[in-house]
């Protein structure tokens, strides 16, 4: 009986431990996430406000710049994004805490595009939508905790279905020996 409770809090806490090592990975690649040579005295005054990196932003996805978009980034390991001819910058689209987040659309095939930018080290930059950018931006939460709350509802099913199959065996048992 000992080792069926073990199991109960085992999987109790999965969902908790499975955050937890989201955050955690989130921390680690955070501390090797950008590149110090896009943080040095020109990028900080070329990028000073999100304007700036937008209006960047619609030049490098227009002309598919790697260079360009490489220094947006200010990454290690700069993500690629859909480039196009004929992108432009419609609006603001969103300012959360953290980020703020650019519409861009395709004037050839309407196909939109969301940009997150951020502010790190004195300029701001292009971030990619990864695992870093769900956990700071917040978003991780709207997938988490749903599936959490599923994973504990059939947790508690499976317990409760356990104690009802555990009260008849020993109702048998008591009845018919």
């Amino acid at each position: 009986m000992k080792k069926y409770w073990v199991w109960i809090v085992a999987a109790t806490v999965l969902p908790l431990a499975v955050a937890g090592g989201l955050f955690l990975f989130a921390e680690l690649h955070g501390l090797y996430r950008y590149d110090a040579a896009y943080f040095t005295a020109p990028y900080l005054e070329r990028y000073a406000t999100p304007s700036d990196v937008a209006i960047a932003l619609e030049e490098a996805l227009q002309t598919d710049d790697p260079a360009l978009l490489a220094e947006l980034h200010g990454l290690r390991r700069p993500a690629r994004f859909e480039p196009g001819p004929r992108v432009i910058l419609v609006m603001l689209w969103e300012r959360g805490e953290r980020y703020i987040s650019y519409l861009y659309i395709d004037m050839k095939t309407l196909h939109r595009q969301t940009h997150y930018l951020e502010e790190v080290n004195g300029r701001w930059v292009v971030s990619p939508a990864d695992v870093y950018y769900y956990v700071k931006s917040g978003r991780w939460s709207a997938t988490f905790l749903p599936l959490a709350i599923v994973w504990w509802l059939l947790e508690g099913i499976a317990v409760a279905m356990g104690a009802v199959f555990a009260a008849a065996s020993r109702v048998r048992r008591e009845r018919y020996g």
